[in-house]
């Protein structure tokens, strides 16, 4: 079978292991149907000892809504259908059986999704069959019990700990779309009290999902890799908040805990690369027939089935501040260079895909430059993968000189390997070793797969921008610059007006990039509307993937535009022109000097609570632990910044890290808001970022920049509390300090301003800035460095009373006293003590807030 027709093949074994739980959806959602105790005959167990009764009735909803739905897919019914069977044939082994029979598999791929299902939730054989015998219910630890009906999702980041168990979750995701304001938690007991609105919320949710259906472009579903891209997009958007499994009660009493922690998207598409990757695996070694046989499927193959890939970005911050341009010149440069990081690794995965003819559902994490795919263990995947490799390595030393590259480090596994507890710790570990080990080989310089070296023709002399690559390309009338550079600063072009993406393998039109990116063309274009017009590509299957990359329309509206989302695209601001402003003019914004304020930052321990922070850690968990953490860098801070913080620029925003530029005192409100929005996210201490803030004038290079910027994060992680590394901390002007002194600087430099407005407007009486910059001195006297530095009170008395208060006019001793106790001692010289150096992150503030611009 040709590379195609297995990809077509592998998208409908995805597309059914994908919706083989869309009958919790519908039977929640109060789907009618005519023949619900057929369906119940087909796909439900039976309860035992209980004679007539059955189990797990989501799946007969499944098949239900697979027919409701069916005018919205792809064929899924007649035709080709392989490894399934059309449904004219009147075969028992449809995509649609496939799907709903995974609580009783008769055949051996309904087997293979129903093993699926078992290795994502992380279930040993026995503990699978207990669950099947079960019926939906939820008890909570209170031991008070509530319906699957009124069960919402726990959010699965506040259970995470590294200090012990994990404490009760106390929140719950409102059961709504995907929007930048619904990714929050709510409070346990906001959950609905009746049957009636919690189905109520289930009905506009199946809704819009109908609606969201209909929006995918007609002309798509002739190409099913490409369409079911899209309808990830979709599942995502309206099901990332549905628990995918409560507590079921077994039919002796009592309950199986099963912490409804995990959505139905993350479990679905954990589901779908696992299906994929197992149904693979055996038809290539044609043993898919005695494996998965109604006695052979009970035996747990102890055999590496599955081969993880993981790629990840290496130099990012060299990619992206890679020339020496200033930064009064760069911003839509940088934003070309930030994008086509993102850019360049969804192309890397899809390589990967391409080499093993899997859907996009294989892709289970694609965040901050790193991505990890399932793909079956064949015969040649070692050799598929240094293929890629290769390719990928050729490109990044023709084109950055080695400076960045995508490395792929793999894994084998096998399906004990998925077991939820150590078994998968274990697993974990691996990957997380054979990402640094590749991290360390870069280019494969020392092996037998290194890339060719270049050969370059610097005649038209070399690029005017980056300096090191040939200059090819005309530019700003007589410059020479490289291709590479060139395509960015279209990007930076495309991303003011345009707001989604196509890729194919050949050129469409005057917007497609000149450079070959692994062997993919890229076309920026508009709204769905104007590209309509390529519909032609689809039924052609010469349109691979289609992007919609636009930043959310509002805090609430679905995430959902008709095409599949990448949230890539991050917030630039724009000038009157509607062109994105330069660093100058940005500069400019605010009271006081002109100036940029740069801010970095990263989640803290994040290896550590990807390797040891869940209790019971399985796959599903791990991919949604991953989204989750990525969706408030990648989709709410950019979405934050164009509401409220208009002068920002999103260098990089996703994962676990995130790189901001602005005028500097937004800049500050911004990480303070942050740091709290943050911690409203993951409701959970253990859990937390920490940041580094620079200020600068626009004229420094963009290198510069980013250098100081990484020195100042670094400084924050290396934060001490009774000599133990926290970490959880911000560094401002070379002060680092936890957030919340962070915070209590910002009012005390708020209480210094009013104090100054104060003496003026009462007492007629300047305190200069010559006085607050002599606080400046105190504040390192009050370290204690030398024993002469214990009278920096008696110096701070003397200052102040010979600067400010012996110029309050007509006002006698006990008086000014009173003033200096309650104005200056109060305010200022107690904070001197309780802050010593670190009170300068709060001079320095309102310092430069009272200086003039030039």
């Amino acid at each position: 079978m040709n590379q195609e027709k297995m990809l077509a093949a592998s998208a409908r074994v995805a597309l059914a292991a994908l919706l083989h739980d869309i009958g919790k959806f519908a039977e929640r959602a109060g789907m009618a149907s005519t023949d619900l105790d057929g369906n119940k005959a087909i796909y439900c167990p039976l309860v035992p000892g209980q004679q007539g009764r059955y189990s797990h009735i989501h799946a007969a909803f499944t098949g239900i809504a697979m027919d409701g739905i069916e005018n919205h897919l792809p064929d899924i019914k007649q035709g080709v259908m392989h490894p399934f069977k059309s449904w004219g044939d009147r075969s028992d082994d449809s995509l649609i059986n496939a799907a709903a029979m995974h609580h009783k598999p008769e055949t051996p791929m309904q087997r293979v999704i129903a093993t699926a299902d078992r290795l994502a939730s992380g279930f040993e054989r026995r503990e699978f069959d207990d669950y099947n015998q079960a019926e939906e219910g939820q008890e909570e630890a209170s031991g008070k019990r509530v319906n699957h009906l009124r069960a919402r999702l726990m959010p699965l980041l506040e259970t995470v700990t590294l200090t012990g168990r994990p404490e009760k979750a106390l929140h719950r995701y409102p059961l709504r779309a995907m929007a930048p304001e619904t990714l929050f938690p709510m409070a346990a007991t906001d959950q609905p009290g009746d049957d009636k609105k919690a189905r109520e919320d289930y009905r506009i949710l199946w809704e819009e999902f109908l609606k969201g259906l209909e929006d995918i472009p007609a002309a798509h579903r002739s190409y099913l890799p490409l369409w079911l891209d899209h309808f990830d997009s979709l599942w995502l958007t309206l099901t990332h908040a549905i628990p995918s499994a409560t507590a079921t009660r077994k039919p002796g009493g009592g309950f199986l805990p099963i912490p409804a922690d995990v959505s139905l998207y993350d479990h679905s598409k954990a589901v779908a690369a696992l299906a994929v990757a197992l149904w693979r695996y055996h038809d290539e070694r044609a043993t898919l027939e005695s494996v998965f046989s109604a006695d052979g499927w009970r035996n747990e193959s102890q055999e590496d089935e599955f081969f993880l890939i993981q790629g990840d970005f290496s130099g990012i911050q060299e990619f992206i501040f890679a020339s020496g341009e200033t930064s009064d010149k760069a911003a839509k440069r940088l934003r070309g260079r930030s994008f086509m990081v993102s850019l360049l690794t969804e192309l890397a995965a899809m390589k990967v895909l391409q080499a093993f003819a899997l859907p996009v559902t294989s892709q289970i994490t694609n965040a901050a430059g790193k991505f990890l795919i399932v793909a079956p263990r064949l015969p040649d995947a070692e050799e598929r993968v240094r293929r890629v490799a290769k390719e990928l390595d050729q490109w990044f030393l023709d084109h950055t000189f080695g400076i960045s590259a995508i490395g792929l480090a793999t894994t084998a596994a096998n399906r004990r390997d998925f077991a939820k507890g150590d078994a998968f710790k274990k697993l974990i570990n691996h990957l997380f070793a054979a990402l640094d080990q590749s991290k360390r080989r870069r280019f494969d310089l020392c092996g037998t797969t290194n890339p060719a070296l270049f050969s370059l023709d610097y005649s038209g002399g070399d690029c005017a921008i980056d300096g090191r690559r040939p200059g090819t390309e005309t530019w700003e009338g007589d410059k020479k610059i490289c291709r590479l550079c060139s395509d960015q600063i279209d990007i930076g072009k495309h991303l003011v007006r345009l707001n989604r993406l196509l890729v194919t393998r050949e050129v469409v039109n005057d917007a497609t990039l000149s450079l070959d990116y692994f062997g993919y063309r890229v076309t920026f274009t508009k709204e769905k509307e104007a590209s309509g017009q390529f519909g032609s590509l689809a039924r052609e299957e010469k349109l691979l993937r289609a992007w919609d990359f636009s930043l959310p329309r509002d805090g609430d509206s679905p995430l959902w535009q008709g095409y599949a989302r990448r949230a890539i695209n991050g917030f630039v601001p724009k000038g009157a022109d509607g062109n994105i402003l330069e660093f100058g003019d940005i500069a400019q914004v605010g009271e006081g000097v002109a100036a940029l304020g740069v801010i970095k930052g990263d989640v803290d321990n994040l290896g550590l609570i990807f390797q040891n922070g869940l209790e019971h850690p399985t796959f599903a968990r791990m991919a949604a632990l991953s989204r989750q953490v990525n969706a408030f860098f990648a989709i709410y801070l950019p979405w934050l910044c164009s509401q409220e913080y208009f002068n920002t620029y999103t260098v990089f925003a996703g994962g676990d890290d995130f790189f901001l530029l602005g005028p500097w005192q937004e800049q500050q409100d911004l990480l303070q808001r942050c740091r709290k929005d943050f911690h409203r996210y993951v409701q959970n201490k253990e859990i937390h970022f920490s940041a580094g803030f620079v200020m600068a004038k626009p004229g420094i290079p963009v290198p510069a920049l980013a250098s100081l910027a990484e020195e100042s994060l670094e400084q924050s992680k290396k934060r001490m509390v009774d000599k133990q590394l926290v970490k959880n901390a911000v560094t401002c002007w070379q002060r680092t300090v936890s957030w919340e002194d962070f915070e209590k600087l910002r009012h005390v430099e708020q209480e210094l301003s009013e104090l100054v407005v104060r003496m003026k407007n009462n007492h007629g009486v300047t305190v200069g800035t010559a006085y607050v910059y002599g606080l400046l001195h105190l504040c390192e006297k009050a370290e204690g460095k030398k024993p002469e530095d214990a009278l920096w009170v008696s110096w701070f008395v003397y200052r102040t009373w010979r600067l400010v208060v012996d110029r309050l006019p007509n006002m006698n001793e006990e008086k000014k006293k009173e003033i200096y106790q309650k104005e200056f001692m109060e305010i200022i010289g107690k904070r001197i003590g309780e802050y010593r150096e670190n009170l300068k992150i709060a001079l320095f503030r309102y310092l430069y807030q009272q200086r003039e611009k030039s």
